[in-house]
């Protein structure tokens, strides 16, 4: 008996939502309201996008439907960056990298090519002279990192400063070896080890044998 099942939905195209990227501060709000509250790192997720989408040059129907995102963290300007590009997981649209870095990738999900976006060196010293310009801090004032202060100066930074002033850019192409936007939906498949039902064509051959990832690399967690 084969262990392919048949796919359990009927495939369509994942079109994002049509976002207007000049309304700044509409889609702070919205990322507020996804995120529970406004935290800087909302700001410059939304400006990230603002330069990564613009560079990328994609036409408004070709960005609903090609459009790709990976962020290089899982903190708040991933929340700003998902509403920001109407992309979103589900979709396998939007993809988050644990690398700890202030970083996102626009991608056209045909090609591969695109941008990415990052904080650039001296950020930190653009918002202190903003800071002072502001009348927020004295010229000559201490500081402390990660303080109240530090955050405050931060934001006004992200909602003031523009994209260009805030962010390097860089063309590059994904490396990536599953399909960046599949065609058509993949048949479900069984793990021959454990069992388990496998999406989206990403079961693993082996030896003859399909095996999940889990089982084949190991998992994220255990059983208790």
């Amino acid at each position: 008996m084969s262990d392919v099942k048949e796919p359990h939905y009927k495939h369509h195209k994942h079109h994002a939502p049509v976002v207007n990227l000049d309304d700044f501060e509409g889609l702070l709000q919205k990322a507020s309201d996804l995120r529970g509250h406004r935290c800087l790192g909302l700001p410059l997720g939304i400006k990230m996008a603002q330069l990564g989408v613009k560079l990328l040059n994609l036409s408004e129907e070709d960005k609903q439907e090609y459009l790709m995102v990976f962020v290089e963290n899982d903190k708040c300007p991933a929340d700003g960056l998902q509403i920001a590009t109407g992309c979103s997981a589900g979709s396998r649209k939007f993809k988050m990298l644990p690398y700890g870095k202030s970083a996102a990738s626009f991608v056209d999900g045909r090609t591969g090519k695109g941008y990415r976006v990052v904080s650039k060196n001296d950020v930190n010293v653009r918002a202190l002279a903003l800071a002072v310009k502001d009348g927020i801090i004295a010229a000559d004032e201490k500081v402390e990192v990660m303080s109240s202060l530090e955050r405050h100066i931060l934001m006004n930074a992200f909602m003031k400063l523009t994209p260009e002033e805030l962010l390097d850019a860089q063309r590059i192409e994904i490396i990536w070896n599953d399909p960046l936007i599949s065609s058509k939906s993949e048949p479900f498949v069984c793990c021959s080890k454990c069992g388990e039902e496998i999406m989206s064509g990403l079961g693993n051959r082996q030896d003859g044998k399909i095996l999940c990832r889990p089982c084949l690399n190991g998992s994220y967690y255990k059983q208790v």
